[in-house]
């Protein structure tokens, strides 16, 4: 009796796990799917900081981009770093001010220095920082 107790624990103990990892899994993969561009600023914006935004938006307007973003597998969100409402997020990711940053998956990928480097006086080499984050 004992053993048969002890094979059915055995069993109910392996469905479970299984049924927890496929889970884990369907969910890893929905999660990886998507790509989240993230742009966070202060209250009071300086030309810099419009300039990383603008130039983000402008990559994310161009193709495969704007499909991506048409379908959902591409999200670009804008948040006040000041804002009480965005506070759990701003610690999650990290963040203090102006930044912008690139989720893919469990990968991050933190721009916010070539934004404040080339958003002004060569956007161009935001851009392709910002098309080389997204193609990765």
């Amino acid at each position: 009796m004992k053993t048969v107790k002890s094979i059915l624990l055995a069993i109910t103990v392996v469905l479970f796990v299984v049924a927890a990892s496929a889970e884990t899994s369907v969910s890893n993969k929905t999660e990886g799917d998507k790509t989240e561009v993230y742009y966070f600023h202060n209250t009071r914006r300086c030309p810099t900081c419009m300039a990383i935004e603008k130039e983000t938006k402008k990559v994310l307007k161009e193709q495969p981009y704007a499909d991506a973003k048409e379908n959902g597998e591409l999200v670009f969100k804008s948040y006040n770093a000041e804002d009480s409402a965005n506070k759990k997020l701003v610690k999650k990711m990290g963040v203090t001010g102006s930044s912008l940053i690139i989720v893919k998956g469990d990968k991050t990928i933190d721009l916010t220095s070539k934004g404040f480097m080339y958003a002004l006086k060569q956007p161009e080499k935001l851009q392709e920082a910002i098309r080389q984050a997204l193609n990765e």
